[in-house]
């Protein structure tokens, strides 16, 4: 191979931010993963350092090289000399695909999952030369050296002040988590004095019934390594130089072939390049003893020198041998004449049921569970006969702990509970059907459910319990942030006779189409006290502060913890009501008043949407109260990476649902929230995490639910979540999992984020300024030197545009369009940033969305978007054309709460623990959140410096009449949406042949959108009785704009809902617009969407 480097110098840097790679789908900002969060930020960088993109095309080409190349190539010097060699040394001397991930003061800090291949390999070891950074800003250097992202080695933190002289080397050895430093051209350690392996990690792997994986050659030039499984019961086992100690049974394993069979690397795709080696029968037939205890395997070389030594993970092997599809929980059998609870904890040596009378307090009666009784890995008990109703109970055991390498005694409640006392303390023994007066509300049972006709008739408005009341006046004290805030009826008891401000805004939305209130968690959840008397308050008057002030945000941030408001995505019992929006946390109260919600809600004719986690649970280990799961089976449900460490991609403790009883647990869980709540959709949270096969079954559980049978008709439900592609689960690195490009054609409806980025500009995680087509980009650019020239703001505008007409057209894949290359492609054929634009296969997939709960509310993108010289009016003109591109795209619209209204959360870009303070909305639009201080330090101080002039701009914070005024151009587009039904068609063919675009292509006129729906033939799904053809343009310009008719139209008028809005003195937003023949021409007022008909 011959190579030559070229030193790349430019003039000026080069907008990047439509052809640079990009991940499938961007995560929501509750995912704190600070290294995903950077990744993200970098890939929508809208410059590039000059000199930067030599190092990053050189450490491409290395990632491509065999080491012996890599030595060849020159080390980068940046950073004006100092460098850092840290060198990597292991017993096995592989080295092959191995990256260092480094952070601190270095020269540029690295992302997970694009670690820095080796610079070169001596005698000694494989090393990197890391240039410093030329201050000493963090005080100290890292580095961490990983194999893929999963298969971590050694690690180390050295001070600064120590490597910076550059006469020192750092050695990272096997992997140890600690580094040394050493003068330039010592010997390496020696690896006969060091431990052979480390019991801290479980980089084994037993992944089927007989084989277990591990990332190690079966051979080295000696001959075949020799490879053992070593178990102790007593959880004695330890290192020393000579090898493993301290096991009781050692079982030596087959070494079967230097990668896993093709069936367990589909199972286990991330484990793919392990080698196989298969368990003796005489250890298999010791399986439910084995599985108590500790588990190590061990490697020697041909000749007899120990190598390595690893615990092993087991989740496989518990498949294999203890899957159960019996009864779990607690339930009453007729035939005892009493309760049976039945528990799976095939890992625990000691099992009891602890027994109380009582919610809290009270000495409990000590019960031993039988193993086995019931299927193998399942512990039961009868609960005692006369005395089982209405009581209470939670398990004790003695369990082997992977985190703490020791038997665990632990108390934990049940992960199948349908009932709690106050905080989860106790599960409560209710009638798993729920079928008891004091659980059931009156008339729950007759209450007709609202039906739509297909999927694409359902439109969404995502809802916080507490969010919807707590700051209600008008709701009764003892009501506000509770489920009984929903119900009229309640509401008017104790308001004389008085609807609350909160639900006649609800019904004014009903009544203009909207149809389904999607709830954000209200699954038992740890975050919050459920006792108010717990919950703490702030007590201060914080409206007397400035509105860029820092003081109302430590206000909040003193009590977040501990107060009542939290998002909720934080489950530990998944099956119960959470106890803090109930009148009474202990007893009926959260079953009971959560049901009448949902009742309430369907009366005024909502569907209710639930929003389901269960991708991650708040706690793990054998300590926290709120761990339930991994107590009961340590390191199972848990998704562990290659090396055995706990996955926290999603925010919180990952969940293995690929793992058979985990997702067991989760489709019953489901089916339990549609029959026994009557729910009529769920959103999951994060649903990349899960794997495909996964929500296929839930679909299918909730397929063969009747109405006959179970009282729901399951096929009603819909499913949509968050598909977004990252973490250990990323490109389907644990099995095909549920991000977008792999939804096509499911039916499952998926987020979609290029609407929000076209609309927006950027990305959550962008430079907050960077533009899109309505908030301004090209045609009223702001003062950000981060979006390129005129030249390619203009060309960047046209891209966007054509992101948001594959949204509008239902985000599908084989949807084919004129695009701004003048090139006609499919939505799969488009590209932004490096994957297909659009790639739905059914419209009922797209659900389009521009703001939701996660990041800055819709108004607040906009505030940080827009130009700063912009008044209030334009920036609401801005915020109707966002919720004009949701309401009348195809598939299904989703809405957060309050962006009707202008919704803000005084720029709080993450608002998940931020209290009432920043979250509570106000109904009555009297007042507006946009500086009512300085947002949450926790998430948003690096911002502070640009964010506290916009909260001081009273130029641009709304007045209640343009809040009232957006509401009102809300209802209006609900309206037009549902006058048509060619708003809502319901499959790919039916758009393809009735919807279509002018104004496409290089010579389109900048900032218009022209959509064009064509009634169908009578019969048609597609046709229309009232309107032969409708006209949707999009106006995102700062102008007014005359535009011709496209062919075929004629006899163009302003539809009736907008006409009838047009007349009205309050309405200025569409003043100007008009149709006429001659021409033939329409007039569009500037930032305005119009919808113009042919009637019949």
């Amino acid at each position: 191979i011959g190579l030559k480097s070229y030193r790349l110098q430019t003039a000026s840097a080069c907008p990047i931010r439509s052809s640079a790679p990009r991940l499938s789908g961007q995560p929501n900002s509750k995912c704190r993963n600070k290294a995903f969060g950077r990744l993200v930020s970098s890939l929508h960088r809208s410059r590039l350092p000059a000199l930067a993109f030599p190092l990053r095309a050189t450490e491409m080409i290395k990632s491509k090289l065999p080491l012996s190349v890599c030595a060849a190539l020159p080390a980068n010097n940046d950073g004006a000399g100092r460098t850092l060699r840290v060198r990597f040394v292991r017993r096995n001397r592989q080295y092959q695909g191995w990256g260092l991930h480094i952070w601190g003061d270095v020269a540029q800090e690295t992302e997970w999952h694009k670690p820095i291949p080796p610079s070169g390999h001596d005698n000694r070891s494989v090393y990197w030369d890391i240039p410093l950074s030329s201050e000493e800003k963090q005080k100290v250097v890292g580095f961490e050296v990983h194999l893929s992202g999963v298969l971590k080695g050694a690690r180390g933190e050295l001070p600064t002040s120590e490597v910076a002289g550059g006469d020192v080397e750092a050695w990272l050895v096997e992997s140890q988590q600690q580094a040394r430093l050493q003068p330039k051209g010592s010997p390496p350690p020696d690896l006969s004095k060091e431990m052979p392996g480390n019991l801290n990690k479980a980089c084994a792997i037993w992944v089927s019934k007989d084989i277990i994986a591990w990332r190690h050659a079966l051979m080295d030039t000696d001959g075949p390594r020799t490879f053992t499984l070593h178990a102790s019961q007593e959880g004695a086992m330890y290192i020393k130089e000579d090898g493993l100690q301290g096991s009781e049974q050692q079982f030596k394993l087959e070494n079967v072939s230097n990668s896993l069979p093709a069936e367990l690397a589909e199972q286990w795709p991330y484990l793919a390049g392990c080698s196989a080696l298969r368990v003796p029968p005489e250890a298999l037939s010791q399986v439910q003893q084995l599985v108590q205890g500790e588990l190590a395997v061990t490697m020697h070389s041909a000749t007899g020198e120990a190598m390595d030594a690893t615990c092993l993970q087991m989740q496989g092997g518990i498949d294999a041998f203890f899957k159960y599809d019996g009864p779990l929980g607690c339930w009453w059998d007729e035939s005892k004449g009493t309760h049976t609870v039945a528990v799976w904890a095939p890992t625990a040596q000691t099992m009891e049921l602890l027994h109380f009378t009582t919610p809290h307090g009270g000495e409990p009666t000590v019960m031993p569970m039988a193993r086995n009784a019931l299927g193998a890995g399942v512990w039961s008990v009868d609960l005692p006969k006369g005395a089982s109703w209405w009581t209470y109970y939670k398990f004790r055991l003695k369990v082997w702990c992977p985190w703490t390498l020791r038997h665990e005694i632990s108390e934990a409640t049940d992960p199948y509970a349908r009932g709690l006392s106050a905080n989860g303390e106790r599960v409560w023994v209710v009638p798993t059907d729920l079928e008891h007066e004091s659980l059931v509300p009156q008339g729950w049972h007759e209450h007709s459910i609202p039906r739509v006709k297909q999927w694409t008739d359902i439109s969404l408005y995502e809802l916080h319990i507490r969010d919807f009341s707590i700051a209600d006046e008008s709701v009764p004290p003892h009501l506000r942030g509770k489920y009984l805030a929903f119900d009229p009826e309640r509401v008017k008891q104790g308001n004389g006779g008085k609807e609350s401000s909160g639900l006649a805004h609800l019904a004014k939305l009903r009544e203009a189409g909207l149809n389904h209130i999607h709830l954000l968690p209200l699954y038992d959840f740890g975050s919050v006290p459920e006792w108010e008397e717990e919950q703490l308050k702030v007590e201060e008057d914080l409206s007397q502060y400035p509105p860029d002030s820092d003081k109302q945000q430590a206000a909040v941030l003193a009590v977040a913890d501990q107060d009542g408001f939290n998002w909720g995505y934080d489950p530990v019992h998944w099956g119960v009501p959470d106890g803090s929006y109930a009148s009474n946390p202990d007893g009926a109260a959260r079953i009971r008043e959560c049901r009448e919600m949902i009742m309430a809600l369907h009366k005024q004719g909502w569907g209710v949407v639930l929003d389901v986690v269960y991708n991650h649970v708040y706690a793990a280990g054998p300590n926290d109260r709120n761990s339930v799961l991994d107590k009961l089976v340590p390191g199972y449900y848990q998704r562990r990476d290659e090396d055995g460490t706990l996955c926290q991609s999603t925010c919180c403790n990952n969940v293995a649902t690929e793992h058979y009883m985990a997702e067991r647990l989760s489709v019953e869980d489901l089916v339990h929230w549609a029959k026994h709540y009557k729910v009529d959709g769920f959103r999951f949270d994060i649903m990349g995490h899960m794997l495909l096969r996964t929500l296929n079954k839930m679909r299918a559980a909730l397929d063969g639910l009747t109405v006959e049978k179970d009282g729901v008709d399951g096929k009603r439900i819909y499913i949509y979540g968050e598909a977004w592609n990252f973490g250990e689960v990323v490109d389907n690195q644990r099995g095909i999992n549920c991000s977008q490009l792999n939804l096509t054609g499911t039916g499952l409806g998926g987020f979609n984020d290029r609407l929000r980025d076209g609309a927006l500009g950027g990305g959550p995680f962008s430079p907050p300024d960077l533009q899109g087509f309505v908030t301004g980009l090209s045609l009223a650019p702001n003062e950000s030197t981060g979006q390129g020239d005129v030249a390619a703001q203009a060309q960047e505008l046209l891209v966007l545009s054509d992101w948001v007409r594959y949204a509008l057209a239902g985000n599908l894949s084989r949807y084919k369009m004129e695009t701004a290359n003048g090139k006609v492609l499919a939505g799969g054929e488009a590209q932004a940033m490096g994957v297909p634009l659009a790639y739905g296969g059914q419209p009922c997939e797209h659900v389009a969305f521009i703001g939701c709960h996660d990041n800055l509310t819709m108004f607040d993108f906009i505030t940080e978007k827009a130009a700063p010289n912009l008044f209030a009016e334009e920036r609401v003109r801005m915020q109707i054309m966002c919720l004009s591109l949701i309401t009348l795209s195809q598939g299904v619209p989703f809405v957060h709460a309050g962006d009707d209204i202008l919704r803000s959360k005084s720029l709080d870009r993450d608002s998940y623990n931020s209290g009432d303070w920043f979250n509570a909305i106000d109904w009555t639009c009297s007042t507006h959140k946009l500086g009512i201080g300085l947002p949450v330090r926790t998430k948003n101080e690096p911002g502070w410096f640009y964010k506290a002039p916009i909260l001081t701009n009273k130029n641009i914070r709304p007045s209640p009449d343009q809040m009232k005024a957006c509401n009102k151009a809300f209802r209006e587009l609900l309206r037009i949406r549902y006058s048509s039904p060619l708003f809502r068609l319901p499959t790919e063919e039916l758009i393809q042949k009735h919807v279509t675009f002018a104004n496409t292509g290089p010579n389109q006129v900048p900032g218009i959108i022209m959509m064009l729906l064509s009634s169908g033939d009578q019969g048609s799904e597609a046709y229309d009785p009232e309107f032969e053809h409708i006209l949707v343009v999009f106006n995102a310009s700062p102008e007014p704009k005359e535009l011709q008719y496209p062919a075929p139209l004629e006899r163009l008028s302003l539809h009736p809902v907008q006409q009838d809005a047009a007349l009205e003195d309050d309405e200025m937003w569409l003043k100007g617009c008009a149709a006429h023949d001659e021409g033939p021409m329409v007039e569009v007022p500037p930032r305005t969407t119009a919808v113009f008909v042919t009637t019949r």
